[in-house]
């Protein structure tokens, strides 16, 4: 909280804003002690919860002379790209550099200027900074560049998952998936003849390439995001990890989940610090969504909630059932939804899809 009365609002280009010094009754000027003004400091703010640039941070620091005199204020505003610049700075001293939003210090360290001139300070890691790019494969049911970038992620690739043609000339190779640190499965894109070959028309052996080489891919240290309709991803590719609800060889047969909200209880401890709750509303806003029965060993369960699902006229109600999940395979790793995420983006939801594709 930045509390000293003697800090003056200035604009964008920051200069100094008085010379004054504590004394019993309050703030008053003191002798200038001499030397250049010429040094400057710049650097980056990112927002910590979203991890994007931060546009309207103020930036400022304090000059205080050896006898602990304040000689001045220097203060900026972060622009659009979250850059600010404190100019007209004494050199040879040490500064501590205060970076407020609204009313909250949300960071503050030390920058030493005793060796003079214009300091740049590394940017620190932010706008979604993966090791390799995402690989998005779209559906019917989201804007996934939308929600991407909701969630803070600014780096990702859209791969078209409706051209079946197109979504197996790409998950069929190994390689093509390599370059990226994370492939992410929208609901709703071609699955049939690409995951599975429920009525014999894959004569050309796509579906067994695709998951040999999603399998690989992630054996190799890649990760694979799959939400809502793509369950059959990890269905088919693999099987003994999770338990879906009905025959687990007919696809879709999982798909029997009432549209509701749900208060998710959050049991992983890093999801957990990453929405900053032990909770969280989840919607299910399909007319039907994929209900998992049961994880295996090896499978760590991030949400559990109480759920609806129904089957012709006949509902039933179920406690606890995972929500989402996550498993280590080889060097990589598979995490799942039964959520869609376009409708989920708001508040702490924003926050749970960027740990899930970017940071788990």
């Amino acid at each position: 909280m930045r509390q000293p009365s003697f800090l003056q609002v200035v604009t964008i280009a920051a200069v100094v804003v008085g010379t004054f010094g504590c004394s019993d009754t309050g703030f008053q000027k003191v002798t200038d002690y001499g030397g250049q003004y010429d040094a400057s400091i710049t650097g980056r703010v990112c927002d910590p919860d979203r991890n994007q640039w931060m546009e309207g941070a103020t930036v400022y620091t304090h000059i205080i002379s050896d006898a602990g005199e304040l000689i001045g204020t220097v203060e900026s505003v972060t622009d659009v790209e979250g850059y600010y610049h404190l100019l007209e700075l004494r050199a040879d001293l040490v500064y501590t550099v205060y970076v407020q939003f609204g009313s909250t210090v949300i960071d503050q360290y030390d920058v030493d200027l005793t060796g003079g001139g214009d300091l740049i300070v590394p940017d620190p890691s932010c706008g979604g900074s993966v090791s390799g790019d995402i690989a998005v494969v779209t559906g019917d049911f989201d804007d996934m560049a939308a929600v991407l970038q909701d969630a803070g992620i600014a780096s990702f690739t859209i791969i078209d998952g409706r051209d079946a043609s197109g979504l197996v000339e790409f998950l069929r190779v190994a390689s093509n998936l390599e370059p990226y640190s994370t492939v992410y499965f929208a609901g709703g894109h071609v699955e049939e003849d690409v995951f599975y070959d429920s009525d014999g028309s894959d004569t050309s052996g796509n579906v067994a390439a695709v998951r040999e080489a999603v399998a690989a891919y992630v054996t190799a240290g890649g990760k694979v995001v799959a939400s809502d309709w793509s369950y059959d991803v990890v269905e088919t590719i693999w099987p003994l990890r999770v338990d879906f609800l009905g025959d687990d060889t007919i696809p879709e047969a999982a798909q029997l989940g009432v549209p509701m909200n749900v208060n998710a209880s959050i049991v992983d401890n890093g999801l957990k610090t990453a929405v900053g709750e032990s909770s969280m509303q989840v919607d299910f806003d399909l007319d039907a969504w994929p209900v998992v029965e049961r994880v295996s060993d090896g499978v760590t369960v991030l949400q559990k909630g109480d759920i609806t699902w129904q089957f012709g006229m006949d509902s039933t109600d179920e406690t606890a059932r995972p929500l989402s999940l996550t498993f280590e395979e080889g060097d990589g790793a598979v995490v799942y939804t039964s959520w869609r995420m376009a409708s989920n983006t708001d508040g702490k939801g924003g926050k749970a899809i960027r740990y899930l594709i970017n940071d788990l």
